[in-house]
């Protein structure tokens, strides 16, 4: 797998974004911020739950956003498909991307790496099993923003990330 696509996130990245949608939930709305952002989290997880329901919150805010969140949405959508094996999945999204900017580099990396793994017919980037019953231990806020977001943009994820 290509190291660019590898990046995994840090449990208590995971665990602050989980406890800040759980927050938001329980108040009785979500921001679309938030969810993207745990949804961000969540496909970057070595566990193939946690990226099947990152995909599901990343896909409920396609309709109706702006050109922005649509591309990164798509991004990740296409990285997380691919991560769990739904190649032609994520070739769809990844060609949503592209077609709105051809000249995306990262977008044009990823793609090719669907291909190959299409070609291939290999898989990675998952664990088999998941973290059902597993204790996360102790549990803290905090108060950064997700690793790789020094700057933030209007998702919070890396500026430029999908560009």
């Amino acid at each position: 797998m290509d190291p660019e696509f590898e990046d995994p996130v840090a449990v208590e990245d995971l665990i602050a974004l989980e406890r800040r949608y759980a927050l938001e939930a329980r108040g009785g709305s979500v921001s679309r911020r938030c969810q993207f952002e745990y949804g961000w989290g969540l496909v970057r997880s070595p566990y193939g739950h946690d990226i099947q329901k990152g995909v599901t919150l990343l896909q409920e805010l396609l309709p109706g956003g702006s050109q922005e969140e649509q591309r990164d949405c798509s991004f990740y959508l296409a990285l997380g498909n691919l991560r769990l094996r739904e190649y032609e999945r994520a070739l769809t999204h990844i060609e949503r991307l592209l077609a709105n900017e051809p000249h995306n580099q990262q977008g044009q990396r990823l793609r090719r790496l669907i291909r190959q793994h299409m070609e291939r017919g290999t898989s990675w980037g998952r664990r088999e099993g998941g973290t059902e019953g597993t204790s996360w231990g102790h549990r803290r806020d905090l108060e950064k923003a997700p690793r790789g977001d020094p700057e933030g943009t209007s998702w919070g994820h890396r500026r430029g990330a999908t560009r």
